[in-house]
This record gives C-alpha cells, structure tokens and sequence, in this order.
C-alpha cells in the first residue's frame, strides 16, 4: 500500500469515526415540544377549524393538507411526532434489517465476530435517523402553520378537547392515534417484550422466542436470527402469514428453518416464567397431543396482533361507537357516530394497517373538509411487503381469493408459479431458491395477483400494482421485453 493509499484510508476511517459519533450525539437530543401554556380552567377555550389527535403518518399528513387549505389546525400528540412508522415500525424496522443483512454477509464471507458488536452499531443509525426525522416533521408542521401541542388528549361532556388545562373548541376533529402491540393474556405475560420495546435494546440476546406469525413475528425473527440470535417462532396457526399466499407462505417457513430459525407450528402459549435470568416459555402443541412443552431462552417477545389506541379519549361519553376489538367505526368519508369526529388509519375499525393507507387518507379527508373533493387513492390494488430475508411481496388476490371470487370455481383461475435460484444467491454460495407466483383470470388472462418471495421482491412488487391497475394481462408480460440479468425478467419469461 502507498504513503497516499494509507492517507486515504485513514480519512476515510476517520470520517466514519466522526459520523458515527454525530449519529449517537443526534440521538441522544432530547425531543423539544411545544407545550401549551396553563390557563385558569375558567378561561375561554381555544378556537380551531381542525384539531387532530395523533402526529403518526396519517395525523401529520391530514394536519398539514388542512393548513395548506387555511384552516387553523391544532395537532396533539402524547408522545413522538411521527407515530409508530417513525419511531418503533416501519423505518427502524427496515434499518435494523438491512443491518442484519450486511451482518449476516460479513459472518458468513469474513472471519467476523457479528452479533452485538453489529446490533450495537445498528441502533446507534436508527436513532440518528428516527430524530433526522422527527426533526424534519416538526419543521414541516411548523413551515405548514400547524400548532404542535404535547399532551394527552380527551373529549369532554361538551365535545370539547381538553389537553392539560387547555380546553379547545373544533370545528372538526381527527382521531389518527394509530395501533400498539396486544399484551400477551397469559401468566406471565407482563415479562414478555413487545415489538416496541426492541427498538430499545442496546444488545441483543443469545436466544428468544418469538410468539406470533404474521408480518411483525416474521420479520423481527428473521431480523433477530441474523444478528447471531438463536430463535425459536411460535406460531398458532398451521403456517406463517395467514393473509399472503400459501405456496409463497410455505416456501418461506422453508428458507426460515433452513437459516436457522426453529419454527413450531400450531402452539398455544400457557404461561411464561422467569427465574436465574432466563426465561421459560410453556406451550401446548396439537402435534404432540396437546402436551405441554417448555422453551428455556434468554428473551421472549410476542407479536400477536395490534389494538387501537383509543383508551383515554372518552370517546363513549361523547357517543362515538366502537366494534368488538375496540375500533373506530366510520362512514366512507372517515366519519364517526359523531358527525364532527373523524377518524383514519390503524384506530379506525376493519381497516388495512398500512402506513401509506393512513397518508391518503388524511390528505383525502383535509382536502375534503376545507379545500377541494380530490379522488381517493385507489385501494384495490394495495403492494404490501414482509422485510425478512428472503423477503415477501405480494399485490392483488391470492390463488384462494380469486377462487373464491369466481364463485368457487377453481376451472377459472390459472396460476404460474416459477423457482429458481438468484444470480446474488449464487454467488454467496447459498442455494436459496426465489419464488414467484403468478394469479391469472384463466379466460381474459388479467392479472390478479403477484406473489413473489426474493430479497428484491418489495421494489418489484410495487411496479407490479400499477400493472395490476392498469388492467395488465398475460400477453402484456409474455410480450414485453426483459432486463437481463435481473430477478425481475422471471416475471416476463
């Protein structure tokens, strides 16, 4: 190596130290709120066109289309702007999963030692980008005219919106207060982390169970697994992702145990222990004639599903109705019971918890009530993704969808489904095999559905839904050129 090679390493190395150390400083800044003042409980209650609870996606979004139509908009939030998807869901999700990617290339093509060394570093990039992006949010909502307020938010025996002291009477009001992570309901349930609480972690354990086997399940044990934890899934069904496709499902069960994860299918959880540091997961198994087994690990999480974040509003004193699982129930224009109280996003009842879903609906409904009736986003065609390794995306019906859409007639759906093993699986030596799977109307030849499972699936995929809404038929694919070599040309092929 010459003099001038060693000299560019060397800053290169020195410029990675710096950043490393301004990522830890931005994330160790404390969040600066705006508070509202305290005023006399007798003083006149504020005036605002909008008010809406929640700064998550779908709060942030409705709050600043309001504004930018001139209506004078309050924004209450409890906690962190920028809700579940920027502070404990979607973002750090997929950072800490590209994380583990590149810790998983590096154990498996160096001689590197991996696992909390890599997790560490990991969490120092999510936090530096979590307050990048609380940050920006504030600074937009500012820029936009949008008062930020701190503070729990609730209705009165008015229908008012009382914050601390601060009483405010709206014109209209949001609710946008996103979803958090059911409890365990077992013995022992309190000692079991959640999906929430992983985000915090400084290191990581040398093994879990992880209880749960839909997107939040899946993806936090593939993510676990590559940092070098041992994992253990406990699902209670008879297989993983009961929503996406079977012989997509299947086939990833298959890749997770071939990496490692040890997966137990049809399990009920009984109760959970902790004694000498660790932690023993007791569970029933229909496969072993209902027997209770017991996991012995050093951490458990469970992801069993979410519920709304509703508790505290008062929303049964001011008559907004609610389904079984405590969901808002609204009218095709997001209005509740109450004509006055809206409600969008993963609060809402038998609504999809996606984050974009959220985002077009708020701007839908701001545009609605103070500006101009824009289209609705189209949510038929709705690209969703599972980031495990390999990863999941899928658009449209599933093969047992359409079946059921055609009135049961399986004669009039067709499928295509195509395994092959990936020119970067090669290379990495793994024989890990891709899989796509295609849903067609058998007569007009449409396209129904996209189910693919390969690390690059998600960006495909989300091409594929404009192609799906557009009306996309067989022909369409088997006649446009491919982009060779890529994942993708399987599609075409």
């Amino acid at each position: 190596m010459t003099k001038r090679q060693a000299s560019t390493e060397t800053a290169t190395q020195a410029r990675t130290v710096k950043a490393r150390r301004r990522a830890s400083e931005a994330s160790a800044e404390p969040v600066v709120e705006r508070v509202p003042r305290k005023r006399d409980a007798r003083s006149k209650a504020r005036e605002a066109d909008f008010v809406v609870i929640g700064a998550g996606s779908g709060g942030v979004a409705a709050a600043r289309r309001a504004a930018s139509h001139g209506a004078r908009v309050i924004l209450v939030e409890r906690d962190a702007i920028g809700g579940t998807c920027v502070n404990r869901g979607c973002v750090p999700k997929k950072m800490l999963s590209y994380g583990a990617g590149w810790a998983s290339i590096l154990s498996t093509c160096l001689s590197h030692t991996g696992g909390k060394e890599d997790w560490r570093d990991a969490i120092v990039r999510v936090n530096a980008e979590v307050a990048r992006l609380n940050a920006s949010y504030k600074q937009r909502l500012n820029e936009s005219g949008v008062e930020i307020w701190h503070g729990e938010a609730s209705f009165n025996e008015r229908g008012h919106i009382v914050v601390g002291n601060e009483v405010i009477r709206a014109g209209k009001t949001l609710i946008a207060t996103g979803a958090s992570p059911i409890d365990l309901p077992v013995p022992g349930g309190e000692l079991v982390s959640s999906s929430d609480d992983l985000f915090t972690w400084q290191t990581v354990p040398g093994s879990i169970v992880v209880i749960g086997g839909g997107y939040i399940a899946v993806e936090m044990a593939s993510i676990l697994s590559r940092y070098g934890v041992k994992v253990d899934l406990l699902v209670r069904e008879d297989r993983l992702l009961p929503k996406f496709d079977h012989e997509i499902a299947a086939a990833l069960a298959e890749a997770l145990i071939a990496k490692g994860i040890r997966i137990h299918f049809r399990t009920e959880v009984t109760m959970v222990s902790q004694s000498n540091g660790a932690f023993d997961v007791c569970y029933s198994q229909e496969d072993n004639r209902g027997r209770t087994q017991t996991v012995r690990t050093q951490a458990v999480l469970a992801a069993i599903g979410r519920k709304p974040n509703v508790d505290g509003l008062g929303l049964d004193d001011v008559g907004v109705k609610r389904d079984s699982k405590g969901g808002i129930e609204v009218d095709r224009q997001f209005r509740s019971s109450v004509r006055s109280i809206h409600a969008i996003g993963d609060c809402m009842a038998d609504n999809v918890h996606l984050t974009p879903v959220a985002i077009a609906q708020g701007r839908w409904l701001a545009d609605r009530l103070f500006g101009r009736r824009g289209d609705m986003t189209d949510f038929e065609f709705l690209p969703t993704a599972v980031f495990c390794e390999p990863a999941i995306g899928a658009v449209g019906l599933t093969e047992a969808q359409a079946i059921e859409e055609a009135g049961g007639k399986a004669d009039r759906i067709r499928t295509e489904v195509k395994r092959f093993v990936s020119l970067e699986s090669r290379f990495g030596g793994v024989p890990q095999q891709s899989v796509f799977k295609l849903v067609f109307n058998a007569r007009s030849g449409r396209v129904l559905g996209v189910h693919l499972m390969d690390g690059a699936a998600p960006e495909i995929v989300q091409t594929m839904a404009l192609a799906l809404r557009l009306g996309a038929k067989a022909s369409h694919l088997k006649t446009t050129m491919p982009l060779h070599p890529t994942v993708a040309e399987e599609l075409f092929g």
